[in-house]
C-alpha cells in the first residue's frame, strides 16, 4: 500500500509528509512526489530552492527538493518528474493524479497554502488532485501531531 504526498518544498507540503508518516502503518510506503517545471528559475527561487544569483540547474533543484523531503523523514521515498517550463494550466495536477493512480495510492496528503480553499478554488492544484476518486485525500492544514 502507498500514501503519496505532492511536494513542492514549501512548509505546508512538509506538513503533508509529517501527517502521512504519522498515519502510515508499518506496511505502507510513503512516497513524496515533486513536479518540477524545467528551467523555471523563478519558480525555484519562489520555493527557496535557488538563491537570487544562482543559475538554474534541474539536478540542483531536484536534489534540494529531495533533501528537504528527507529532512522531514529519512524513510520516505522521493520521486519526481519534470514538465515544460511553460506547461499549460492543469499539467502539474495531472502529473500528480497520474502518479497516484500509477502507484495505486490509497491516500494522497495535500499540504499547501491553498488547502483551506481547496473545495471551492478552481486555481488550486489541490482541488484537481482532490477530484480524483481513485484514492482518498487528506487536507493537511496544521503541523501539530494528531497522535501523542
Amino acid at each position: 500500500m502507498t500514501f503519496v504526498v505532492p511536494f513542492d518544498g514549501s512548509e505546508r507540503s512538509r506538513f503533508g509528509i509529517r501527517r502521512a508518516v504519522e498515519l502510515a502503518p508499518a506496511s505502507v510506503r510513503v512516497v513524496v512526489f515533486s513536479v518540477v517545471p524545467r528551467g523555471n528559475a523563478g519558480w525555484a527561487r519562489d520555493k527557496g530552492l535557488l538563491a537570487q544569483t544562482e543559475a538554474y540547474g534541474n539536478e540542483r533543484v531536484v536534489s534540494r527538493l529531495q533533501e528537504r523531503a528527507h529532512e522531514v523523514d529519512d524513510d520516505v521515498v522521493f520521486q519526481h518528474t519534470t514538465v515544460d517550463r511553460y506547461a499549460p494550466t492543469g499539467t502539474i495536477s495531472h502529473e500528480i493524479r497520474s502518479f497516484a493512480r500509477d502507484v495505486d495510492a490509497r491516500m494522497v496528503f495535500v499540504g499547501s497554502p491553498h488547502a483551506g480553499g481547496i473545495v471551492s478554488s478552481l486555481q488550486s492544484v489541490g482541488s484537481s488532485v482532490a477530484s480524483d476518486d481513485a484514492y482518498d485525500v487528506v487536507l493537511v492544514r496544521r503541523q501539530e501531531p494528531l497522535l501523542d
